[in-house]
């Protein structure tokens, strides 16, 4: 342990012949382990972590010996495997960078009102999408009811009064940015809610106060598109901009591949018989 803790302090000196360990042909030397130590670690910390990689170096090692003595001939031949995998990674980073030198990534609002249009269908989910707006705030604050009776303002003009109060005097305020939201998002950011129980508080209703263990969550959706219904449009927004960009990259996978047999028969690297 002594030789493992000062293998830190010792690194400028470290014989690079120095052998630590050792599994078949197999060797692990002090320079392996030493460069890997983080600088101003304490004795014991670097004690545990050079045993921690000298067990993690061994283990493996003496695994794969293990797996030479006792796999069969046939069981050890990796040949067709490993051409696999390096084909497979090979077509995957050619295709990566045809589609990223050739991809048209401008997509305007007109295209994606268009696919927005053309697959309402598509938009339509099982839970509620919302503007949430949620005030948490102590119990014994001197402000509760005046909170209590505004958060579910809306009138734009009360709104920015009543925000500067809110900021102020709750413990946290919440709007998301006044984007739209999915219930099980909202959800979250309330302690003991779950998206199944708001679903069911917020069918029929848009304010809602949670009592809990010192403080009360007051949660109000300003705007609501009940479950199974068509989603706004600026829910949907970038969801359909990466769908737009997807099926851009599907056609020119599809044109490479044209191209590419195109090319192999005219320049007769592919032959069909």
């Amino acid at each position: 342990m002594i030789l493992l803790a000062a293998l830190a302090v010792a690194a400028c000196t470290i014989d690079v012949s120095d052998r630590i360990a050792k599994v078949g042909d197999h060797i692990l030397y002090r320079q392996d382990i030493a460069r890997l130590l983080p600088q101003g670690i304490s004795a014991e910390d670097s004690a545990a972590m050079v045993q921690q990689y000298i067990n993690t170096w061994a283990l493996a090692h003496l695994k794969l010996l293990k797996a030479e003595e006792a796999l069969s001939e046939e069981e050890k031949d990796i040949t067709d495997e490993v051409e696999d995998y390096r084909t497979n990674l090979l077509n995957y980073r050619f295709e990566r960078a045809y589609t990223q030198s050739r991809l048209d990534t401008t997509v305007t609002d007109e295209e994606i009102r268009e696919y927005y249009d053309a697959h309402s269908g598509n938009y339509k989910y099982p839970y509620i999408i919302a503007k949430a707006r949620i005030v948490t705030l102590s119990q014994n604050s001197p402000h509760y009811d005046t909170i209590k009776k505004s958060f579910d303002a809306t009138k734009e003009e009360e709104e920015q009064e009543l925000r500067e109060l809110w900021l102020s005097y709750a413990e946290r305020f919440e709007e998301f940015g006044g984007a739209w939201m999915p219930m099980p998002t909202i959800a979250k950011a309330v302690p003991g809610l779950d998206a199944e129980s708001c679903e069911t508080i917020f069918r029929n209703g848009d304010k809602y106060i949670k009592v809990g263990d010192g403080k009360d969550y007051f949660i109000f959706l300003s705007e609501k598109i009940p479950v199974g219904e068509l989603a706004p449009y600026e829910y949907c927004r970038q969801t359909i901009k990466d769908a737009i960009l997807n099926k851009r990259k599907q056609e020119l996978r599809a044109q490479m591949e044209q191209e590419l047999l195109q090319e192999g028969v005219e320049t007769k690297k592919l032959i069909l018989y």
